[in-house]
């Protein structure tokens, strides 16, 4: 199921929760509608890819963002505490979060909203990270820290990839810091084609990711990460419990919704005032055109003033 249908299923459960009514023939209801969830949810996500039991999955998937080969690889996972807390600052949680053999912290983020603020988060992001991976009395021997951003958004639509390393260079284009890179995927770039070519095994990953949002699994060898995946990622294998505490918590969602309407209240309103200068400059024109009647113009001198009106509003 997409995104909105997810939504929809949790606000059902939610309001039948609530009434009383029979929860469990209500999820049953959509186990025969749709058979996988929505993978890009936060909770949902965590569930993949986030908990030790899926251990071998996210290896593989952070393995193929990072474009990790040899002994570069990630070759086992544990997975910490989510929560940064805030001394000075607010506390804030990040979607999955774990370090490698060599205790690299990867933390794996997943961004529906789009705002003036994006930017901003995943740097404050990248720094209270790096401050974590830094014991007490420590100096100043910082771990490496990967931070993948998924954005359900395009960010960047001037700029050709879909994926995006960045790292703090200096005018030169030469790395100054080689321990805090920030992974950008602009994931509806890639779905929205051009990069059929791509056989990259990130790239396979995303078209996983969206034949089962789209509720039409991609083949895959039977024996993969990728087909592990898919047998986890069943709506009817998640608890009834799971499911009614995410409906439960139903705020986020609304809220991403909103901005969704909000975005398009603004195209509504930019609409609106196109039409209203449009209709502005008819009646200009027609009130232009009577004072020239008024004048006692000929009708030939009156259309060529009218002729000249339509140039001026492009028509």
């Amino acid at each position: 199921m997409n995104k909105e249908q997810y939504a929809g299923m949790l606000k059902d459960i939610c309001a039948t929760h609530k009434q009383g009514g029979d929860v469990s023939g209500c999820i049953a209801k959509y186990c025969e509608r749709y058979k996988y969830v929505y993978i890009y949810n936060d909770a949902v996500i965590k569930l993949l890819l986030g908990v030790p039991e899926n251990e071998s999955i996210a290896v593989d998937f952070f393995n193929a963002a990072l474009h990790l080969y040899g002994s570069d690889c990630i070759e086992h996972l544990t997975f910490v505490n989510k929560e940064l807390p805030g001394t000075v600052s607010k506390s804030s949680f990040s979607d999955i979060v774990a370090e490698d053999q060599r205790t690299d912290r990867i933390v794996l983020e997943v961004q529906h909203i789009e705002d003036e603020s994006f930017n901003s988060r995943l740097v404050y992001y990248a720094s209270k990270h790096t401050v974590a991976g830094l014991s007490k009395g420590q100096l100043y021997n910082l771990k490496n820290l990967n931070l993948i951003s998924l954005q359900m958004f395009v960010g960047f639509p001037e700029w050709r990839n879909y994926v995006h390393t960045i790292r703090l260079k200096n005018q030169d284009n030469e790395v100054f810091y080689k321990k805090q890179t920030i992974t950008l995927v602009e994931v509806p770039k890639f779905l929205k084609g051009g990069f059929e070519s791509d056989n990259s095994r990130f790239a396979q990953w995303l078209r996983v990711f969206d034949g089962l949002n789209n509720e039409h699994p991609v083949p895959v060898p039977e024996d993969s990460q990728y087909a592990l995946l898919q047998k986890k990622a069943v709506l009817s294998k998640f608890t009834e419990e799971f499911l009614v505490s995410e409906a439960m918590r139903m705020n986020d969602r609304e809220y991403e919704l909103y901005v969704e309407k909000k975005h398009a209240r603004a195209e509504g309103r930019a609409e609106g005032r196109a039409e209203g200068r449009e209709e502005g400059e008819t009646k200009g024109h027609a009130d232009a055109i009577s004072v020239l009647q008024d004048m006692g113009l000929s009708p030939e001198q009156i259309a060529e003033a009218k002729a000249r009106l339509a140039a001026l509003s492009g028509k």
